[in-house]
């Protein structure tokens, strides 16, 4: 059972006094005031209280304003959402991405079609607009938030750990970004988040089945699946030190999980190619899309400035070579001539300043915590972030692999982990965790898309 039992405390009989209508002679009219107040209060230390407004106010955010800047493709937008044209027969004007591609056929063949089906599927209900195409993101973004809960809870932590986790995740400009574009990566992150839950519940087949479909999506699954073996492997190295053997029966979780994902993954990338491609067989598209990827490499070394878009891996821990992927501005003139530009709308790919600011310290303290105490969720949490993010130090470095700071996606769910067991087990001040929510929704708030209200 996720859902604590709920506390009952013996009736006073105050509640007859709350319900008295106000009386001008008795003052009693405050008493209702100040009754509501108080359990409003009250209602705010019951966790499966807190949790509901949390969620409410990551989907408020995320739902405002959601079909505009109207008429503009945000970012990558402009592949998917025209590969989604395609696929319905919807011609795309010429000189974008994939105009005359033919019809019916997802022309964006460096990933698997499902995100772009699951696209096309949303237009052809509610339309071409950006309502439509950003709805499966806005979807999946609240899955995300809800597994990196489940996550907590199933690694026997508490519920108000998990919310200020969860807390921590929606609010991260770039997962509230990718939580409203019509892109490939909130899906991914969604279900590679389910399968890590499955994984913690020892639900093998089902984390398998949940990493396959993040894969269908986009590859960077990968290493979410990367990260439960790596967590698996962590316990087996504890199992080893406590008991100085690891049986056969051992690696069973291990081989379950691997058969499922890679049964689930080959035959959907097959299902989808033969309506959606023109592959004969999943293996062909599999080796084109690591071939594409393995190309995208630096021509002459790694930069040391930021070039374009791109970026390595550690310029992202300081929020490095943003990425513009949408900025709308209005020009000021004083007689005729411009003074000033107002960005009106302006969508960047970067993280909280705050978040990345609590990194160093939170890790290394979850990293001990992992070490000294044993706990799941700070094992997760570090495995959860070298399997997400240790990989693309290693392509820069050896294979210098082009990459971009929205890569970090995935890691943000592991970092807002570590900065809530940081801020929940090392014994701060209460004021201490206070502050550093109000600073990091003012790092929200800083990020925020629209300068102004539309």
């Amino acid at each position: 059972m996720l859902r604590e039992p709920e506390r009952t405390e013996p009736s006073t009989g105050d509640e007859a006094v709350g319900a008295v209508v106000a009386d001008p002679s008795t003052g009693r009219g405050g008493n209702i005031v100040r009754e509501i107040a108080g359990r409003a209060w009250d209602g705010l230390h019951d966790p499966w209280r807190v949790l509901p407004l949390v969620l409410i106010a990551a989907f408020a955010s995320r739902a405002a304003w959601l079909s505009l800047p109207t008429g503009s493709l945000i970012f990558d937008e402009a592949y998917y959402v025209n590969a989604a044209r395609i696929i319905l027969g919807t011609t795309v004007p010429a000189g974008e991405h994939y105009a005359g591609s033919p019809f019916g056929l997802d022309p964006n063949l460096e990933h698997p079609p499902l995100g772009k089906v699951l696209i096309a599927l949303s237009m052809a209900v509610f339309g071409d607009n950006g309502l439509a195409y950003r709805l499966p993101s806005l979807v999946f973004g609240m899955v995300a938030l809800g597994a990196l809960f489940l996550v907590v809870r199933a690694a026997g932590e508490t519920a108000w750990l998990g919310i200020l986790a969860v807390g921590l995740f929606a609010f991260d400009n770039l997962s509230f970004v990718h939580g409203r574009i019509g892109t490939l990566d909130m899906p991914v992150l969604a279900c590679i988040l389910l399968g890590a839950w499955c994984a913690l519940r020892e639900r093998w087949f089902l984390a398998g089945v949940c990493l396959a479909f993040g894969t269908l999506f986009k590859l960077t699954a990968l290493y979410g699946l990367l990260a439960v073996l790596l967590l698996v492997a962590i316990g087996l190295i504890a199992l080893w030190r406590r008991e100085r053997r690891v049986r056969l029966a051992d690696f069973r979780p291990s081989a379950v999980l691997l058969a499922s994902y890679a049964i689930v993954f080959i035959v959907g990338l097959g299902i989808l190619d033969s309506r959606f491609t023109a592959y004969p067989n999943p293996l062909d598209h599999l080796r084109h899309m690591l071939e594409y990827g393995a190309n995208l490499h630096w021509g002459h070394g790694l930069p040391s400035v930021c070039v374009t878009n791109e970026s390595t891996p550690w310029q992202w821990l300081v929020n490095d070579c943003q990425m513009g992927y949408l900025r709308v501005a209005t020009t000021v003139t004083v007689n005729g001539a411009a003074v000033a530009t107002t960005p009106t709308v302006d969508f960047r790919g970067a993280m909280n300043p705050v978040l990345l600011g609590a990194l160093p310290l939170a890790m290394l303290f979850t990293l001990w915590s992992a070490w000294r105490t044993g706990s799941v969720l700070a094992r997760w949490s570090v495995a959860w972030a070298a399997a997400n993010y240790l990989p693309y130090v290693f392509l820069a470095v050896v294979a210098q692999r082009i990459t971009y700071i929205y890569y970090f996606l995935p890691v943000i769910p592991a970092v807002a982990v570590a900065i809530a067991i940081l801020l929940r087990r090392a014994n701060l001040p209460r004021f201490v965790m206070w502050g550093f929510v109000a600073v990091y929704l003012a790092g929200f708030a800083a990020y925020f898309p629209f300068r102004q209200i539309p």
